[in-house]
């Protein structure tokens, strides 16, 4: 049992060290992003902003460029 319990105390600490990302949608992006997709909450029903916004801030998550200063562009698939 004392495997699984110290298993369990570093997933724990694990948890609330870096569970903000799985809860916050703006945690880790840049306040200019998040920014952004507030001015575009305007044209969308308001019923359904706040889905939405955490949805658009979910793929910028998913899918942003860790680094974009370094001058790699993000392959699309258009």
């Amino acid at each position: 049992m004392g495997i699984l319990s110290d298993l369990d105390k570093k997933l724990a600490d694990n948890l609330y060290e870096h569970g903000n990302r799985f809860t916050d949608a703006e945690a880790g992006l840049p306040q200019g992003v998040v920014e952004i997709v507030e001015q575009l909450m305007p044209f969308i029903q308001p019923e359904a902003r706040e889905t939405v916004k955490s949805q658009i801030l979910g793929l910028i998550h998913e899918y942003r460029i860790e680094d974009p200063r370094n001058g790699v562009e993000q392959d699309r698939t258009d």
